[in-house]
């Protein structure tokens, strides 16, 4: 590949040529997440910063004066692991903060590796073995803490899942940030996800999402450490036995299922713990994974290749890795870290939805060429948007600002597909800023048209109505900005011209736009708005309570009626030139 993909736009584009087989099989639900601790690195310390916090803590509690001191000879066992020669060990002054140490850098880089052999060095008899987990670490107040926040990465997966794409997410985290969003995303959190720590939560029915965290969770062990402490895994001697202890067997072999037959997405997981390796190996020993292979089986978020990640490869694909191993590594390698991929599959995945029902609604009226269209304007919109999920210039910022950019995008995007699709299907407003998030369907598209209560044809029409925004930004039409959520009359989108501003509202029929009046956000005397309505409207009654919007003399108020347009219409040059009259273009 030519290099890393570091901005949304650059992954959109992938996504549409070198990896469109992984794109269209993750919109058909085929993927499972296989998450680590990457996609939490900015909300939690990084392996280095928390193994330099526990060879200061064992440094603070030596006692001078006693030259035997249980914490002297652990922290020595600790050093020696990071390669330093004898001159430079008996060099270091432990009277020194380890903030202040000359050889703070390269101790640290040479034990990340090793940080499960850190973790499992043992200080004295009287304190557990776990004892540099549980307090060198401090696992509740670092991962099971109330108060950290999800990431741009948390709140995209969590959106893929509620869409129904991702069934499954397997995660070696110990934080609760995932959860976390879910619970910000959905009010119904505890009904729709299954949050499986131990063997028996498996056993649990009814949710339709899976989050399977096989190394523990901080957060549970922080509020009942009889049951769940031992459940963090880390160490050195819980890795290795692991995939061997019968307590486990369930947990394996559901992960190992998971492994062998459903494609993988890992984001953020280096895979370097002999356990994965292990259990991987035992998936596919019946059934390696061939070559060449479209979609690919593995994909990796990363922007290159570390050698577990090769390991992991030629353990997935066997004996067909030999000789094929470039052409495999290059299949797997996205290129992208996981803020980029993740708000890049967000937005491409709702377009893909869109595209399905745009298809699904105008293929028998029109043919294959007008949906082509179609969907080619909806991309437009799409790329439109991604444009704006990166600063202008990254390398001029600190990282810091770069990451409060992507999050406030990321914030907006929730707010306005919320927003968009609650007025839509029920003309009602939503609280600004809730983080409450409205799937636009709760499966696959092909999955979701097949239930007779889904509104495919009205949202099919929501979609070819953004199509056709979509080719007016394009062709210099107008500008697309989105409508501020604090300001419901605002609307769901603005159109702005040099000669006009359109406040865009989108429901699906008659009785979400009298909700939508009701609620005072619509004033056919002030309000400078385009009505965008799916369905076919029933004729107004000859003495109406209120007046009706409608093209009504008064250049400032507009309806499109999408359906009747379509009727009405023989192609899309012709509706595109209809919703421009009633915008007022």
């Amino acid at each position: 590949m030519a290099g890393p993909l570091r901005t949304v736009p650059s992954v959109l584009e992938s996504f549409g040529s070198s990896f469109s087989a992984f794109n269209a099989a993750f919109n058909e639900g085929q993927y499972v997440f296989w998450l680590g601790s990457g996609i939490s690195r900015e909300r939690v310390p990084n392996v280095d910063e928390l193994l330099l916090r526990v060879i200061e803590h064992l440094r603070s509690n030596i006692v001078e004066s006693n030259a035997d001191c249980e914490y002297r000879r652990a922290l020595s066992e600790v050093l020696r692991l990071a390669n330093l020669g004898s001159a430079e060990l008996s060099g270091i002054d432990f009277l020194v903060k380890v903030e202040d140490w000359p050889l703070k850098e390269r101790i640290s880089s040479a034990l990340i590796p090793n940080y499960s052999r850190v973790l499992d060095v043992l200080v004295g008899d009287a304190n557990p073995d776990d004892y540099l987990v549980w307090t060198g670490l401090d696992v509740p107040g670092t991962y099971g803490s109330p108060d950290l926040e999800p990431d741009v990465e948390h709140y995209c997966i969590a959106i893929l899942m509620l869409e129904g794409l991702v069934p499954s997410a397997v995660t070696a985290n110990w934080d609760g940030l995932l959860e976390k969003a879910f619970k910000e995303l959905t009010a119904a959190f505890d009904s729709l996800v299954n949050v499986a720590v131990r063997p028996e939560d498996f056993r649990i029915a009814g949710a339709r999402i899976e989050v399977i965290k096989f190394h523990g969770c901080a957060v549970r062990a922080s509020e009942n450490a009889a049951e769940y402490r031992d459940r963090l895994v880390a160490r050195e001697s819980q890795i290795s036995r692991w995939t061997a202890q019968p307590e486990n067997r369930s947990m394996r072999k559901h992960l190992e299922m998971l492994y062998t037959d459903r494609l993988t997405l890992m984001v953020g997981l280096s895979a370097q713990d002999a356990n994965l390796h292990t259990m991987f190996a035992n998936a596919i020993q019946d059934l390696a994974r061939p070559w060449p292979a479209s979609p690919p089986p593995v994909v990796l978020s990363e922007e290159r290749l570390e050698s577990h990640h090769r390991n992991l490869l030629r353990i997935t694909y066997g004996a067909n890795h030999q000789g094929n191993s470039v052409a495999i590594a290059e299949s797997a390698l996205l290129g992208a870290y996981g803020k980029p991929m993740l708000m890049a599959l967000v937005l491409s995945s709702l377009t893909e939805k869109l595209s399905f029902l745009i298809e699904n609604e105008i293929e028998s009226i029109w043919g294959s060429l007008a949906v082509q269209e179609l969907q080619t304007n909806l991309l437009s919109l799409r790329d439109a948007a991604a444009s704006h999920a990166d600063p202008e210039d990254s390398t001029a910022l600190v990282r810091a600002d770069v990451l409060t950019f992507q999050r406030q995008f990321t914030a907006t995007l929730i707010d306005v597909v919320n927003s968009t699709l609650i007025r839509f299907r029920t003309g009602r407003t939503t609280t600004p800023g809730s983080g409450r998030y409205e799937p636009l369907s709760d499966r696959p598209a092909a999955q979701a048209v097949v239930n007779v209560d889904f509104p495919a044809k009205q949202l099919g029409r929501l979609g070819v109505t953004l199509a056709l925004i979509g080719r007016g930004l394009t062709s210099g039409q107008w500008a697309v900005v989105a409508g501020d959520t604090t300001v419901p009359s605002d609307g769901v989108v603005q159109l702005i011209s040099a000669q006009r501003c359109a406040r865009v509202f989108f429901v699906k029929d008659a009785t979400a736009l009298t909700q939508l009046e009701l609620e005072g956000v619509l004033d056919n005397e002030e309000v400078k708005a385009l009505i965008v309505v799916a369905d076919e409207e029933p004729q107004p009654q000859t003495r109406s309570p209120r007046a009706r919007f409608g093209r009504d003399g008064k250049a400032s108020v507009g309806k499109f009626n999408v359906a009747s347009s379509i009727t009405e219409t023989t192609c899309t040059d012709e509706l595109y030139e209809a919703f421009k009259m009633a915008g007022g273009f």
